[in-house]
């Protein structure tokens, strides 16, 4: 999997100039072109549209001063930085209007903050973004690692998007990184405290671990650093666990499908994860 072209959102605050660190980032590691973009969120119907045509003619001028001034501070002169104001009824339709006229193999966009892992604010434009923009999404987070994605963190069911996400990790992290692929299982309530529920434990956990086995197996040549865990726990809960005991850089999760509505059906654990990581996640997209 390759990058070809990111784009990355900014409202002009520190969560967008982490967003835009951690762009530059994978832009300078993979050779990928970077747009930074400003959203104008402006009225959706013509007729009120077209009355406030000077008030956007202003925001527009003074943003567009303050969209270059932004990206001059990174001084990043090594890799390809382009810059667009977009008029739009919200950041998520901005973003998804340029990803389908430009095809943007990723866009990241900063979170709200966090105040511990199990207090984590993901803001409702990066949670709308997540839901309903068709490429794959980082929610960013913190400071830039100063030697690459180190330590990922994939959670998988073993399905086509948690391999999608293995993909994109790869592309995303450094040669060297070391790639932690967890599956959370549990067995049925219902079966706790049964005579055969010693049993049935085990049984999962012996299947867990063989198709973790045969997981490493298949992709050990583009992830010769790759182990495999099996935690018997809710996704929810093992995952926090997880990283609380993990000095993770970055995760990346699987979504799933889209509906008739052209919006993903993300799934509880994607957004999940992008709530409670402290660190960045990506939210790989299907085919």
């Amino acid at each position: 999997m390759t990058l070809n072209r990111i784009i990355v959102a900014t409202d002009f605050s520190a969560n967008s100039d982490s967003a835009i660190r951690h762009a530059i980032d994978i832009a300078r590691s993979t050779g990928a072109g970077l747009r930074v973009v400003h959203v104008v969120e402006t009225p959706e119907d013509g007729e009120a549209l077209e009355s406030a045509q000077s008030a956007v003619a202003h925001w527009h001028a003074h943003d567009q001063g303050r969209l270059a001034r932004q990206i001059e501070s990174y001084a990043a002169e090594d890799i390809e930085i382009t810059q667009e104001i977009v008029d739009a009824p919200s950041v998520a339709d901005g973003l998804q209007s340029l990803v389908d006229t430009e095809g943007a193999d990723l866009v990241v966009v900063g979170s709200t903050g966090l105040s511990g892992i199990k207090h984590a604010l993901l803001g409702s434009t990066a949670q709308k973004v997540l839901r309903t923009v068709q490429t794959h999404v980082m929610v960013a987070r913190g400071e830039t690692p100063s030697s690459g994605y180190k330590q990922v963190l994939i959670p998988t069911d073993f399905s086509l998007p948690a391999e999608k996400a293995l993909q994109l990790a790869v592309a995303l992290a450094p040669p060297d990184a070391q790639f932690d692929l967890v599956h959370f299982w549990r067995v049925p309530e219902a079966t706790m405290g049964d005579e055969y529920s010693e049993l049935v434990i085990d049984t999962v956990a012996t299947s867990v671990k063989a198709r973790g086995r045969k997981l490493l197996e298949s992709v050990q040549r583009d992830t010769p650093n790759a182990s495999f865990y099996s935690v018997q726990a809710s996704p929810e809960r093992g995952l926090i666990e997880k990283l609380e005991e993990g000095d993770y850089d970055l995760v990346v999760v699987g979504s799933y499908g889209r509906s008739k509505l052209r919006r993903w059906l993300l799934g509880s654990v994607a957004e999940h994860t992008a709530r409670v990581a402290p660190c960045p996640v990506v939210v790989a997209r299907p085919d």
